[in-house]
């Protein structure tokens, strides 16, 4: 990252210091319906998929 550099979501206005750090936020704006597959749990985005899938380690 460049000293002192911000990198905003254009959606919400959040802002990261890494641009990979909003890569990953921006997921929380994908909308949806995404399945675990090893449950039968649904979820709204990806971000929150992820985190659940997380349980299962």
């Amino acid at each position: 990252a460049v000293a002192g550099r911000l990198y905003s979501c254009g959606e919400c206005g959040r802002r990261y210091r890494h641009r990979g750090s909003l890569a990953n936020h921006r997921h929380t704006h994908r909308t949806g319906v995404f399945a675990c597959s090893l449950c039968p749990k649904h979820f709204p985005n990806l971000m929150a998929l992820r985190t659940h899938a997380r349980g299962h380690r």
